[in-house]
């Protein structure tokens, strides 16, 4: 699957939408596994970024580092946030670090947030790890949703050669300073914010939603259905529309 991102730049546009997909994710998370991308109005900018290092192997992956992705997010929240009178952000696990983040700092640019999946409590099931196993080694069975969905939402080509997984390591413990860095500022956001987390999440624990809920700034759904990367229909239309509400309050 092809893993392109979207920049469109709408002149004279008032609002904007920033997608900022996971570590291992892909922009297509935003049009395959949950559909929001497709409902950002005509008239509206939109940016939904392909991270460094993503969209190719197991090596160009492990070349590139938590520096560069939040740089890169950073790059393009600024491009939209010069352009429009405001921004609204929507992460998806590690992309909404970023987006926290970007709000606490530019509170003035930032419309909302959408939070989905945010990796407060990182907790591999056993469904998760074998399904990533699974994709290692292409044995994706079509007839699995969970499975197909870990597939598609996969920026990084597998190798079934596991000893190329080892250098990732860096990556991950990366990516947990940064929750601890994002969870000691959390209660310094001062825009709407909406989170929905996954019920049956495989890579983060139930545990992270009371997490978010403590910081006091934000709104906290839970998807009875859903895992990190599988949406159920009835889960993916609460946050489709609770995503059209808020470009709905953006546009008054």
């Amino acid at each position: 699957m092809e893993h392109y991102e979207t920049r469109r730049l709408v002149p004279g546009a008032k609002n904007a939408v920033l997608f900022i997909h996971g570590i291992v994710g892909t922009p297509n998370h935003f049009r395959t596994q949950i559909p929001l991308e497709p409902l950002v109005p005509d008239g509206w900018s939109v940016y939904n970024i392909r991270l460094p290092g993503h969209g190719y192997g197991v090596k160009e992956f492990r070349r590139s580092n938590i520096n560069q992705w939040r740089a890169c997010a950073q790059t393009a929240f600024e491009e939209l946030a010069e352009r429009h009178e405001q921004v609204i952000l929507v992460g998806h696990s590690m992309g909404t670090l970023f987006a926290m983040q970007l709000a606490v700092a530019h509170p003035e640019k930032v419309a909302s947030l959408l939070l989905i999946a945010a990796p407060m409590r990182p907790w591999v099931r056993l469904f998760g790890a074998v399904n990533c196993v699974r994709l290692a080694f292409g044995l994706i069975r079509e007839d699995r949703p969970l499975e197909v969905a870990t597939r598609n939402v996969c920026g990084v080509t597998p190798t079934p050669r596991l000893w190329q997984y080892i250098p990732w390591i860096p990556r991950f413990l990366e990516l947990f300073a940064e929750i601890y860095r994002t969870e000691k500022r959390m209660g310094d956001l001062t825009v709407p914010c909406i989170a929905w987390q996954s019920k049956k999440d495989e890579l983060v624990s139930n545990f992270a939603a009371p997490v978010l809920r403590r910081s006091g700034v934000m709104e906290v759904h839970e998807l009875e259905n859903s895992t990190h990367f599988y949406y159920a229909p009835q889960d993916a239309e609460q946050v489709q529309a609770c995503f059209l509400n808020m470009m709905k309050k953006a546009d008054r």
